[in-house]
């Protein structure tokens, strides 16, 4: 090993993280080496898959040499499926994961989101998916193969600029997120990641060591800014100083800064801005609809980050740690997937590529600039280092205003002659009319590059202030809070009823009963389910006001087509009530 591997593997082993997996997850991070030892190789053909070598007859070299004339694209690993048939296996004597209570996916979120949930899942039928008894093959291989007792990263050290990027990848036998933890996938393989990004501008602690100042988990809806936490972020665990500690989901192993539950809604196509529209209307009718990730539409699923299980990477759990880089033959020349390829086309069931490649065969963004991909292109690793880029900026705003300057001049010379011995009405100084506005614009120009120059000399003229740890987030990623009480049993018992509930009432309105309307009885069903929802979440009053201010609306458009006469006279009304109850407020204040 050369010295700047001994180098890079100190530094890697300085500021490994620790993973915090939660109670009854059933894999660890392993190793990729064992995993291809029992994993055998698929390619795809016009027929369809093709055994290409069986288990028991690859390492990471021959899998590497394999792939060297096409990199692998087209062929997946699979410990799951090692013949033309699968045998189904059943969790059997395996130890059952404990129930985990409090999440409650369905009862986090809205009634449309429900229903899309159960057209997801419902589609699996016509989907790729993995065979049934995938989880426990693939715990079984684990157990007796794998060495689990073992825990393995992929580190990998880079330098970009004034940054050096430690990255630690993470390969899990399998993410049995549907199966064991009600999420909304599951596959064969599982490949996550942490990425330290250290000051390499100068900066080094008492040991020698490059400071560290961000730090990245792999998560399923965070993207740019929001990726990345300062490494004095209270969210962020610290341990000796140096290592992280990330709490990973059951099942999912996705990343969280903090321990427990996290709702994530997965977005649906929007249908020519019909989701949008849809939307909209329930923030309005549901209160408890406030964004997105909180009762929007989409398929909800819980993380449950808690981290009260097996500490990988601790003191008594150490890791064993592999150097990769971009010349690591398996890394580079095997774009494949790790894992079972089902070909579902939505990609939820489908084995993930490696570190280095996305299921397509392009270079992942996190491993080809993971200073861009975590947003850190625009951020300076130290205060110093932004003084000196406040420097520079100082100095070509310096020579930007000296060429606006001369350019003003030249232009208000121009206006000048081109106006002197002119009638100020004449046509000829209307016709200047644009080069005057242009001269304008050349000072408003000058004027902000001005300003902007003078906040550059206050901020040098004294310590850089520090942002808050968090003013980067547009979305501070943070767990669910939870309901208790009999109100969490209300609402967790409506959120197994409402689906079938809704899928009856669409029937009803599909077929409604003789005398009865489409509409009539779709108002009916509307209100019932608004209501029941608004009563399980403590919140019938607020649902009631907005169902009366719809209903209100359509009468009023409805009386409108007749006699827009009797619509003016109520408007009127109302406004005379209204104003008479402000003029009393005001004359008791008084």
């Amino acid at each position: 090993m050369t010295r700047d591997a001994d180098r890079d593997e100190a530094v890697l082993r300085a500021y490994e993280p620790v993973v915090r997996l939660t109670q009854g997850e059933y894999f660890v991070p392993v190793s990729v080496e064992r995993y291809v030892a029992r994993a055998a190789l698929w390619s795809d053909s016009v027929e369809g898959a093709v055994l290409e070598a069986p288990s028991g007859t690859l390492d990471l070299d021959s899998l590497a040499a394999r792939s060297r004339v096409n990199q692998g694209f087209g062929r997946s690993l699979s410990g799951v499926v090692t013949g033309r048939q699968t045998r189904r296996f059943r969790l059997g004597t395996l130890e059952r994961p404990p129930r985990l209570r409090g999440g409650g996916r369905l009862a986090a979120v809205g009634l449309l989101a429900r229903a899309v949930d159960g057209l997801n899942r419902a589609s699996l039928v016509f989907r790729g998916s993995v065979p049934g008894g995938s989880a426990a093959r693939s715990f079984a291989l684990q157990q007796q193969y794998l060495a689990p007792e073992r825990p393995t990263y992929y580190g990998r050290v880079l330098r970009d600029g004034d940054w050096i990027i430690c990255q630690y990848w993470f390969f899990y036998a399998f993410n049995n997120w549907r199966s064991a933890f009600g999420g909304v996938n599951e596959h064969e393989a599982d490949w996550e990641q942490v990425t330290v990004y250290l000051d390499g501008a100068g900066d080094f602690d008492t040991d020698g060591l490059p400071v560290p100042r961000w730090v990245v988990f792999s998560a399923h809806d965070e993207t740019g800014d929001d990726l990345r936490r300062r490494w004095d972020d209270p969210d962020l665990t610290v341990l000796q100083g140096r290592r992280p500690v990330v709490f990973a989901g059951a099942g999912s192993h996705s990343g969280a800064y903090l321990r427990g539950d996290y709702l994530i809604t997965v977005p649906t196509p929007t249908l020519g801005g019909l989701v949008r529209f849809l939307r909209a209307l329930g923030r309005f009718i549901a209160p408890w609809a406030r964004d997105e990730r909180d009762g929007g539409v989409g398929i909800p699923y819980i993380d449950y980050a808690r981290g009260d299980g097996r500490a990988v990477g601790a003191t008594d759990d150490p890791w064993h740690p592999v150097i990769i880089d971009d010349e690591t033959p398996w890394v580079r020349d095997f774009r494949g997937l790790w894992g079972h390829d089902t070909r579902d086309r939505l990609g939820g069931e489908r084995g993930p590529a490696g570190p280095r490649y996305e299921r397509d065969g392009s270079v992942r963004q996190s491993w080809a600039d993971p200073i861009g991909w975590a947003g850190l292109a625009k951020v300076a690793p130290n205060q110093a280092a932004e003084a000196a880029l406040l420097a520079v900026r100082s100095e070509q705003l310096a020579a930007k205003l000296v060429a606006l300057d001369q350019e003003i001049d030249r232009g208000r010379l121009d206006l000048e002659t081109a106006a002197a011995g002119l009638a100020p009405a004449s046509p000829e100084v209307r016709a200047l009319a644009d080069e005057e506005s242009r001269v304008l614009d050349l000072r408003m120009s000058a004027t902000q590059l001005r300003d902007e120059r003078a906040r550059i000399s206050d901020s040098l003229s004294e310590p850089l202030a520090r942002p808050e740890p968090h003013e980067h987030l547009r979305h501070r990623r943070v767990p669910l809070t939870t309901v208790s009480g009999i109100r969490s049993r209300l609402l967790a018992g409506w959120a197994v009823i409402s689906t079938p509930v809704i899928l009856f009432a669409a029937a009803a309105v599909v077929s409604p009963t003789a005398g009865l309307s489409a509409t009539s009885v779709a108002a009916f069903w509307l209100v019932v389910l608004l209501g029941v929802e608004g009563i399980v979440r403590g919140r019938f009053l607020a649902v009631l006001g907005r169902v009366l201010f719809v209903a209100a609306l359509l009468i009023g458009w409805h009386y409108l087509v007749l006699d827009w006469r009797i619509v003016l006279a109520w408007i009127l009304i109302g406004a005379s009530a209204l104003l008479l109850l402000v003029n009393l407020r005001d004359s008791v204040r008084r």
